[in-house]
């Protein structure tokens, strides 16, 4: 029997499914989770709202399988020559584009400070990130180049190539935890997490692999450990003490209600697609396409395009809780299907979970059938590891992420990896 992979990318949807719309639908229901209490609405149908959001996330997961499962299915690569690009140490040093790389992060992280005012009101900014980096975003974004030495550079120690020094996993292990110090400075756990998951990704395909339970239990500590950083970039940096105290007698007690109304204020696709299939559309029209244009429109920058539309969870957040972004410029993202049923209803449900599925059945594949290829893999980590963000945020500012990070990675691929003929794939 063959083994399942927690790490394929049905695996993990599976599992986005069952916490971000089966668990919060009993809380949901008696008004006890985090949604309920961070973002009302007034339901005209709660329950009904529900069950339909329920059954919406229910059809776009069988079209995902579906289509994931025919990728899977196609022709093997038999011993057909393939192209593989493998990094490697030149004279014992890491190759020229890692200094590069890494020269342009350092000079967006300068850049970011100076334009801040200084190293204190950087952290200051953390706890504000939307409205204290407005008009930096590209700047800040060089600093995701970081990212993409880290995981070249781990993709280099783990390829069974080469052999590594002590030396070289120490300085390896230095480099990524400063590195995360330093992208924790942007405010942004997303940033982190996936940073954290291409890694685990690499060390699953390369060194060895994660059972279920493994890989259940390592999410909820990096649940725990991402949550500990927001209170304290959001309560201590910002008030000099920790507000979620109020949730319980005991720290503790408060600690883990807190923890719960984070978890269902952060997996809360059956919350917003039930707002969305409740309210539109009445409250707001279909957009048909609109918010999609933004994944090519976002990289204008707003002082040339000041009639730049919103993005999806600007979009969302106007129209049902304005005084949330007018006050504190605070949005909530529709996630991924909710987006799709902005724009086109329930086919947009349908023909989001087939494109999903088939993008991630491909990069599955690929890498599966070349993990010895660090381009491949290092491309499926970073994919496989917004994943989570995509079912949960939105489209465009994912995307934008994937960019920045995929893009000088694959110009260290390109420009140190060489290129090598094998004569079998691995299946």
């Amino acid at each position: 029997m063959r083994r399942i992979d927690p790490f394929s990318p049905l695996s993990l949807m599976m599992a986005f499914f069952i916490s971000g719309v089966l668990l919060p639908l009993y809380p949901f229901l008696n008004m006890e989770d985090g949604f309920t209490q961070y973002w009302p609405f007034a339901f005209s149908d709660r329950d009904g709202a529900a069950l339909f959001a329920v059954l919406g996330h229910t059809l776009a997961l069988i079209c995902f399988a579906c289509a994931y499962l025919v990728v899977q299915r196609g022709p093997r690569a038999g011993a057909t020559p393939r192209i593989l690009r493998c990094l490697g140490f030149i004279k014992n040093r890491p190759p020229l584009t890692f200094y590069l790389m890494g020269g342009i992060a350092t000079l967006g992280l300068a850049l970011t400070v100076h334009l801040l005012g200084g190293f204190e009101q950087l952290l200051a900014a953390t706890s504000n990130r939307t409205r204290a980096f407005a008009g930096l975003n590209f700047i800040i974004l060089l600093q995701n180049a970081f990212l993409s030495v880290g995981m070249a550079w781990a993709l280099m120690l783990t390829n069974r190539r080469h052999r590594v020094s002590r030396g070289a996993v120490m300085c390896f292990a230095i480099y990524f935890l400063v590195s995360i110090g330093i992208i924790a400075l942007q405010g942004a756990k997303a940033t982190i997490f996936v940073y954290v998951i291409a890694m685990a990704l690499i060390w699953h395909y390369r060194v060895r692999s994660f059972s279920a339970w493994k890989l259940v239990v390592s999410g909820a500590v990096l649940f725990v450990l991402l949550m500990i950083y927001h209170v304290i970039k959001q309560e201590y940096l910002v008030l000099g003490h920790f507000a979620f105290t109020i949730y319980g007698d005991n720290i503790f007690s408060a600690f883990l209600k807190f923890l719960f109304l984070q978890f269902t204020g952060n997996m809360m696709q059956l919350q917003t697609l039930a707002v969305l299939m409740d309210a539109m559309p009445g409250q707001l029209p279909f957009l048909h396409g609109q918010t999609l244009l933004m994944v090519a429109l976002i990289w204008i920058p707003s002082a040339l395009f000041p009639a730049k539309p919103l993005t999806a969870p600007g979009i969302f957040t106007l129209a049902f809780w304005p005084a949330a972004w007018l006050e504190q410029g605070t949005t909530l993202p529709p996630g991924y299907f909710g987006e799709m049923y902005m724009n086109f209803g329930w086919f947009g449900l349908i023909g989001g979970g087939l494109v999903a599925g088939l993008l991630y059945g491909w990069s599955y594949r690929a890498m599966r059938s070349r993990p010895d290829c660090d381009l491949t893999l290092g491309r499926h980590a970073l994919f496989l590891s917004l994943l989570l963000h995509y079912f949960r945020g939105e489209v465009a500012s994912v995307t934008v992420l994937f960019f920045t990070i995929y893009v000088p990675f694959w110009l260290i691929i390109k420009l140190s990896a060489p290129r090598l003929l094998v004569t079998r794939a691995v299946n």
